[in-house]
């Protein structure tokens, strides 16, 4: 069905999940992408733009839900990056795999177009992982729970979605917790034709060390789905982090490839 086929990514952000809608028991969904990510400008810890930095990422993304149950789904991402941060003479790079994320996912009910669900995650540190807090390579468990809310509509012979998730997630000390917020639009004009309209908004908890920093962003993301097949789609996306702090103001390009059976 086209609204469950909205697991969201990879796509280069923290927010690689799948939307409110569970699989049915004994089918999958599938998305691999490649990205690439690159920055000049970066956000310092009072929000102010500097251009004290060359980013750069490559980045393969493999994504699989897979219904296990009546109204539950399990999930799993794997990473694989190539990522390098100058600032002047000094130089941070790292390649392999970045975080690995385990979630299990709970249809907790639907009304009328509305579908409600609960999400846990773990997330397993990788040789390349990439926490901007964090020298590349380092990382530590950290935990997730999230809420999700979706809401299917149509407009006259054509149909679209609106996707809302709210997540906490949980760090090892000293590093802060944070609040996460994604936003999805979808809408599909035609039978073969999906866009997507994204935003993702993640707010740290103020430290209260001097070996940690808080971290904020906001990245807008857009997407184009093409099914040229049924269960086959060829996503193009691009995404630009519009403001933060501490982390980097980088552009995101990027094709995706999305099957389910």
């Amino acid at each position: 069905m086209f609204f469950l086929a909205i697991g969201m990514w990879s796509l280069g952000t923290r927010s690689a999940h799948a939307g409110a809608w569970t699989r049915e028991p004994g089918s999958f969904e599938v998305i691999s992408t490649v990205s690439y990510h690159s920055g000049y400008v970066e956000f310092d810890d009072s929000g102010v733009r500097n251009d004290l930095v060359d980013f750069s990422k490559f980045e393969s993304v493999f994504f699989i839900e897979y219904g296990i149950l009546e109204n539950w789904s399990a999930m799993a991402r794997l990473v694989l990056q190539q990522v390098s941060v100058a600032r002047g003479a000094m130089v941070d790079e790292a390649q392999g795999l970045g975080a690995t994320e385990l979630s299990l996912k709970r249809n907790l009910g639907q009304f009328k177009d509305w579908v409600f669900a609960a999400q846990g995650r773990i997330s397993i540190p990788g040789d390349a992982e990439n926490r901007l807090d964090l020298r590349l390579g380092e990382g530590n468990l950290e935990w997730e729970v999230r809420g999700l809310v979706g809401h299917s509509f149509a407009l006259g012979n054509t149909r679209g979605f609106v996707d809302l998730q709210l997540a906490r997630q949980f760090r090892i000390q000293p590093n802060a917790d944070e609040w996460h917020l994604d936003m999805t639009i979808g809408y599909r004009p035609t039978a073969t034709i999906m866009t997507m309209a994204q935003v993702f908004v993640l707010r740290g908890d103020e430290v209260q060390t001097l070996a940690a920093r808080t971290l904020a962003s906001t990245k807008v993301q857009g997407s184009l789905v093409w099914f040229f097949k049924p269960h086959h789609g060829i996503q193009l996306y691009a995404a630009k982090m519009i403001d933060g702090r501490n982390t980097i103001a980088d552009r995101t390009i990027g094709i995706g490839y999305w099957f389910d059976f």
